[in-house]
């Protein structure tokens, strides 16, 4: 195992609660490039996976990836990985397990914008989430 195992990328956003929460965070998203908040519905880690590097996208607790539209990175260059799993739940809505996505060659941080769909477990309507990495 490499030095890269766990290591996390930091790919965070805010948890907006209702409309008024979400302008806010919209606002603040736009003003702030400082770095994504900590308390957040996704993060991002790499493993070193023989050549390549191995993206997962983790859910925080009471959240859940939605499996449509699947998660991908937009690399800087223009590249767009793809998220995917195997293990959805059963009514083939969310990952059950983290999604994947492999990035070749090794890298130690990751630049690009990722695109997932996320939801709290107690609610039935997800929300997009876009972070620049």
């Amino acid at each position: 195992m490499s030095e890269a195992k766990g290591r996390r990328l930091g790919a965070r956003i805010a948890r907006p609660h209702g409309v008024l929460g979400v302008l806010l965070l919209a606002a603040g998203l736009a003003g702030c490039r400082a770095g994504p908040p900590r308390d957040a519905p996704v993060s991002l880690s790499s493993d070193t996976d023989g050549p390549d590097t191995r993206l997962t996208l983790e859910a925080a607790p009471d959240f859940r990836i939605s499996v449509r539209p699947a998660p991908a990175l937009e690399l800087v260059g223009g590249t767009v990985l793809r998220f995917a799993g195997t293990a959805l739940t059963t009514d083939s809505a969310y990952f059950a397990e983290p999604p994947t996505a492999l990035l070749p060659g090794h890298h130690s941080r990751v630049h690009g914008t990722l695109r997932a769909s996320v939801c709290q477990d107690n609610e039935q309507i997800c929300r997009s989430v876009k972070l620049e990495l």
